[in-house]
C-alpha cells in the first residue's frame, strides 16, 4: 500500500497490521453519551465491559520506572535484586552438582 503524508509529497511503502482472527466485540453493547449522562444523573448502574486479558501477556509486562514514585522504585529494585540472588543462587547449587555426577560417572 502505498501512502502520502503531511511532510512529503512522494508515496512510500507501509506495512499495516491484518487481523485474520474472529472479531470479540458484543453487538449493541454501546450506549450514547445521552443516555451515559441521563443514568448516571439518576444513579442508575451504567454497563461496563469486562476486559480480556491474555494471562500470556501479564507475565511479561515489566512497569516503567521513569513513571513510578521513589517508593515505587525501591520496591521493584529490590524484587529485581531478590530475583537476580535467586538465580545466582540455583546456577552455583547446578555448578556444584554437575562435577560431582561426571566424576562419578568415570
Amino acid at each position: 500500500m502505498k501512502v502520502k503524508n503531511m511532510y512529503s509529497n512522494q508515496l512510500f511503502e507501509n506495512q499495516y497490521e491484518i487481523n485474520n482472527e474472529p472479531s470479540l466485540t458484543i453487538p449493541d453493547q454501546t450506549m450514547t453519551v445521552r443516555e451515559i449522562l441521563t443514568r448516571f444523573s439518576r444513579g442508575l448502574p451504567i454497563e461496563q465491559k469486562i476486559p480480556i486479558y491474555n494471562e500470556s501477556e501479564s507475565d511479561e509486562y515489566i512497569p516503567d520506572p521513569r513513571y513510578m514514585d521513589l517508593a515505587e522504585r525501591q520496591e521493584l529494585s529490590e524484587m529485581f535484586k531478590e530475583e537476580l540472588n535467586f538465580y545466582k543462587e540455583q546456577s552455583q547449587n547446578n555448578q556444584t552438582i554437575q562435577p560431582d555426577v561426571q566424576s562419578e560417572a568415570q
